[in-house]
């Protein structure tokens, strides 16, 4: 029987796939004079720390060779890249060690820089001419040392014995997994490890407890190499209907009831957009994540400025503003108005929301709602 593509991807879409990878390729290699040569001269990237930047081939490459000097041994796969028309966009973890030093830079500290990124790039003729970054910088400094590190996770009396019975079980399957996170309800696994680059699928499992031993109720799997470039038998339009369904009746009217109508019951979400990384589970916790950011900014809305869509994956280049009426990350409120930006991708399955990678410039939060932070006088 045939296959019915929904939206094949165009001639155009591949040939801007195989220039982003190329691009990405050019920082594993140190191949700068293949940056140089898909770069357009008049490129632009927007930079949740430096803003909008007007760099050309040799302001990219001095922009990633700079950071390669930090840390020499740094690389980035490319789990999932999705292409609509001149728009390419890409989950872009990085993977590295901060071993390096350079000019007015922190003192290396010979550990991890591990992050993610969402990125948006639009290409003309063939060549990168403007790219956003997706990533949190906060959480590149933290592993820099350069910021407190992010308070431990605490797990409940359940959530603890959930993972308990999971490590028993799992001393009897020959697995090597990325990360093990306990809910109350479940235990997700992600696996293998996404930092080995011999990696080239990613597969999650759910385990619940209802029974005396842990009892698998659902798994996903993503071949990662080459890219996963969403499946051409969805049809984009239905899925970015989806998510702009998302953000219409909850990231804008904060309704809770959608929230439950329009998750996946086993949802993850990767607040800092780590492939493996999984922060909140279920219907329940995609509404704990959501109440932090409501409680913390009253009347939160989050605007999609423009989105990038292919089969059930969509990334949303997104702004949002609200007013500091709640604690935040330690940080009294201000009573004042606040706005930050990110991008997020979504996988969407069977009409619903399955998966959520989020950026956002929480640094710029924090120095919104104190000036020193962020400001050269406060690490």
């Amino acid at each position: 029987m045939a296959t019915h593509y929904a939206d094949p991807v165009t001639d155009v879409e591949h040939a801007n796939m195989a220039t982003a990878t190329r691009f990405i390729e050019g920082f594993n290699n140190d191949d700068w004079d293949t940056v140089r040569e898909v770069v357009a001269p008049g490129y632009v990237f927007h930079h949740p720390l430096g803003g909008t930047v007007t760099a050309g081939p040799d302001g990219m490459v001095a922009t990633w060779a700079g950071f390669k000097q930090l840390s020499p041994d740094s690389w980035h796969p490319i789990p999932v890249m999705i292409a609509e028309r001149d728009y390419v966009a890409v989950l872009l973890p990085t993977y590295g060690t901060f071993t390096g030093s350079a000019e007015k830079a922190p003192l290396p500290t010979g550990g991890r820089l591990d992050y993610g990124m969402v990125n948006i790039v639009r290409l003309e003729n063939g060549k990168l001419c403007e790219m956003w970054f997706g990533m949190d910088p906060l959480v590149e400094m933290q592993q820099m040392g350069v910021a407190p590190p992010a308070p431990t996770r605490q797990l409940s009396r359940q959530a603890q014995a959930n993972l308990a019975a999971f490590q028993k079980m799992a001393t009897t399957i020959e697995a090597e997994y990325d990360t093990v996170a306990a809910f109350d309800d479940a235990v997700v696994v992600m696996a293998p490890p996404q930092a080995d680059k011999a990696t080239a699928r990613r597969w999650m499992e759910v385990y619940t407890f209802e029974s005396r031993s842990p009892e698998l109720v659902y798994s996903h799997e993503l071949v990662t190499q080459p890219p996963y470039g969403g499946n051409p038998s969805v049809a984009k339009e239905v899925s970015r209907g989806v998510v702009e369904r998302w953000f219409d009746k909850v990231l804008v009217g904060h309704s809770r009831l959608a929230v439950a109508d329009m998750v996946s019951p086993h949802v993850v979400v990767h607040p800092t957009a780590m492939p493996c990384e999984s922060g909140y589970y279920g219907v329940d916790g995609v509404i704990q994540w959501l109440d932090e950011h409501w409680a913390a900014f009253g009347e939160l809305t989050v605007a999609g400025d423009f989105a990038v869509a292919h089969g059930e994956m969509v990334a949303v280049r997104w702004t949002a503003h609200g007013t500091s009426l709640g604690d935040f990350m330690g940080q009294a409120p201000t009573g004042q108005p606040i706005g930050f930006g990110g991008i997020s991708m979504y996988r969407i399955e069977h009409g619903k929301v399955a998966e959520i990678w989020e950026t956002r410039n929480t640094l710029g939060i924090l120095h919104q709602l104190n000036p020193e932070i962020g400001g050269g006088q406060h690490h």
